[in-house]
């Protein structure tokens, strides 16, 4: 009878302390087998990898505007799109300055350029520096679109400014030939003139973007900017230096955004 009675009291004991152990065991086992959460959206992992802003260049060429759009693909890669325009000169070009008007020697052509890129830009030493200096390298390529138009009216099509002028008995300019006079264009007034060229470049830079701002960010850049036109570009005389394909120049960029 001892048995009888002993083995349901042992028996309901070990049932209720299996019960216990299944309540304390389940919750931890229901944790290890939930599937890892999803993985966080590129913005929220990388607050200041999106965001979109402007761009004041500076290059051997003079200064340029332009704007840039980013976009967080992980903790330090941002996809970059940017684009500008600016001036493009040649390495001999010598401005003079007069009263109410300048003039460049040998000049033959005006050539704007407006270059649209996109890449990676890449965050340096995020683990090891704090987030108020954010240093990177960025690289871009993509098309250049280039505008080029005459520096002065080539009445003779001979590609050189002649500037020798003579007075005619009607009071008009004319050359010593009885020609008439060339005379030069403002790099405004002559845009309609020009006609387009196309192009390939890309930007390799190194820069920061500096504070703790969730909202705005600026920052500076310093790079080397280069584009191979596919038709040659004549921007001096024919006799001091031949029609370029490529154009290449060390650019600092001052940047202001928005982050998102």
């Amino acid at each position: 009878m001892k048995r009888l009675v002993f083995f349901p009291a042992s028996l309901a004991r070990l049932g209720v302390l299996l019960l216990g152990l299944s309540l304390v065991a389940g919750p931890a086992f229901a944790q290890q087998e939930e599937p890892a959460p999803v993985e966080e959206e590129a913005s929220n992992r990388n607050p200041y990898g999106t965001g979109m802003g402007l761009e004041v260049l500076v290059t051997n060429s003079g200064f340029g505007l332009g704007g840039y759009y980013l976009k967080a693909l992980g903790r330090a890669t941002s996809f970059m799109v940017e684009t500008s325009i600016g001036a493009g000169k040649s390495d001999r070009e010598i401005q003079f300055f007069g009263i109410g008007r300048s003039y460049i020697p040998t000049k033959a052509n005006y050539l704007l350029m407006m270059p649209l890129q996109a890449g990676v830009l890449r965050r340096l030493f995020q683990s090891d520096i704090e987030d108020d200096f954010r240093p990177y390298l960025q690289f871009t390529t993509g098309p250049t679109l280039g505008w080029e138009y005459p520096y002065f009216d080539d009445l003779d099509g001979n590609g050189s400014f002649d500037p020798d002028v003579f007075l005619d008995e009607n009071g008009n300019g004319v050359r010593d030939d009885g020609e008439p006079q060339e005379r030069t264009f403002d790099s405004i007034g002559a845009i309609p003139k020009g006609s387009f060229r196309g192009g390939l470049g890309g930007t390799l830079a190194i820069g920061a973007h500096f504070g703790l701002s969730r909202k705005v960010t600026q920052g500076v850049r310093i790079g080397y900017t280069f584009t191979y036109f596919f038709e040659a570009i004549q921007l001096l005389e024919p006799e001091v230096k031949q029609a370029q394909h490529y154009f290449g120049s060390p650019s600092i960029s001052l940047t202001f955004g928005r982050l998102f």
